[in-house]
């Protein structure tokens, strides 16, 4: 899988996954969900945004490194 397929992928995976939390927070309303939101699901979106300026820095690297080769 290229840089850009992995960079796609995780951005849409980090879509779904809080549309889908949308739907269950609709049902699950307790202190339970709030804990589970704070600690796992609040962090994601920093967390995503990081591995993907990773990975187009990474794509850069590569790039240069293809080029090089050339």
């Amino acid at each position: 899988m290229s840089l850009g397929a992995s960079k796609s992928l995780l951005n849409e995976s980090n879509r779904e996954l809080f549309a889908r939390w949308e739907e269950a927070r609709a049902s699950w309303r307790d202190s339970k969900a709030a804990d589970f939101d704070k600690e796992y699901l609040a962090p994601l979106p920093q967390a995503v945004a990081t591995a993907v300026r990773i990975i187009e820095e990474l794509d850069v690297v590569l790039a240069k490194i293809h080029a090089d080769c050339d």
